[in-house]
């Protein structure tokens, strides 16, 4: 009934005005095999998703309405591009996010990518007993997977026709990949709830990457990822390896002190350097630490390389080495006069 939202009578065979009035008593509904239903809800509606109920990783830090955000687009089967700096874990935060919703990621690698079309759609071949056929690539059988989550990493980095390949299965209301290399052509529709996830970096010191595409950029929505705060970035280091008594605390403030500085002379109006530490980094400073190497070796392994050596006292890597010896000499102080 369209005013009442109620059923109010079913079709029976052999009645004179072709309709029997049903009683509201839901068991009696039952009983005759119909199944009740809210008419007053929408699709929406009865879809609506208990975000609370799906908590945020320990182990990563992530902005609530970005999680909120990613985890809704995975489910309505949306494209989204997480850009940021290299190393602030856009590849992870997708893997976990799919986890939590209990869905399969499966990863394509764009930028190492040589051949586009035979990653992308498949080869052709040749076989004595049965001529030449037509192999589909994993990316063919990938987008027909309902539900499935599709991870396209390093999209900056593609090769311009893995792009135009993408057009139309990316394309909201296309979602088509045709296979022009197979006899018949046919054309592979994505599956329902398919969401693909791309990473890209963007800025002047991504050297291979390319600028990509606006018609291609318009089919995603973009989810920038977050530097970690201060704060953030210390609680990850300590909670990561759980055991802070490992790792002096005040080493890992250190590191943090270190890593504060650097970040902020990039983000300057007169930048010193031209590129910053990655959260990727600082994890690996960690892991030489708990195997016994001092901060100051870590940071000569890890941070000094990414940094040139050009200009000799005005160079960035003399910059980075001031900033570090400037808390090393600090905390060696400090460790001095609270000593007996």
């Amino acid at each position: 009934s369209i005013n009442s939202n109620e059923y109010l009578a079913v079709y029976k065979r052999g009645t004179r005005s072709g309709f029997e009035y049903i009683p509201r008593d839901e068991d009696a509904l039952t009983t005759r095999g119909i199944e009740i239903k809210d008419m007053s809800k929408t699709p929406q509606e009865e879809n609506i998703i208990s975000w609370d109920s799906v908590p945020k990783p320990n182990d990563f830090y992530i902005d609530d309405l970005k999680w909120k955000y990613l985890l809704r687009n995975i489910i309505r089967g949306k494209n989204i591009m997480m850009t940021g700096p290299s190393g602030c874990g856009k590849t992870d935060i997708t893997f976990k996010a799919a986890k939590a919703l209990d869905r399969e990621v499966i990863y394509f690698n764009l930028g190492a990518t040589q051949d586009p079309r035979s990653t992308l759609i498949g080869n052709t071949h040749y076989s004595k007993d049965t001529g030449t056929y037509f192999s589909e690539s994993l990316f063919v059988s990938a987008i027909q997977k309902p539900n499935t989550v599709i991870l396209l990493d390093e999209l900056s980095r593609a090769h311009p026709e893995a792009w135009n390949i993408l057009m139309t299965v990316l394309d909201p209301i296309q979602r088509y990949l045709r296979l022009d290399e197979k006899s018949d052509s046919p054309t592979i529709k994505v599956a329902d709830g398919v969401s693909f996830i791309a990473t890209a970096n963007i800025g002047s010191e991504y050297t291979a990457t390319r600028v990509i595409d606006r018609a291609l950029l318009d089919r995603f929505a973009i989810l920038e990822m977050d530097v970690l705060s201060y704060e953030q970035e210390y609680q990850l280091l300590s909670s990561k390896w759980g055991k802070i008594n490992l790792i002096e605390s005040d080493t890992l403030l250190t590191l943090c002190d270190i890593i504060k500085d650097i970040r902020k002379e990039v983000k300057s109006d007169t930048p010193r350097i031209s590129t910053t530490i990655s959260t990727r980094a600082t994890l690996e400073i960690v892991e030489l630490l708990t195997d016994a190497f001092t901060l100051e070796q870590a940071i000569e392994i890890l941070i000094y390389p990414l940094f040139s050596d050009e200009g000799g006292n005005d160079s960035e890597r003399t910059y980075v080495k001031q900033v570090v010896q400037k808390y090393l000499a600090s905390n060696t102080s400090k460790r001095v006069h609270e000593s007996p």
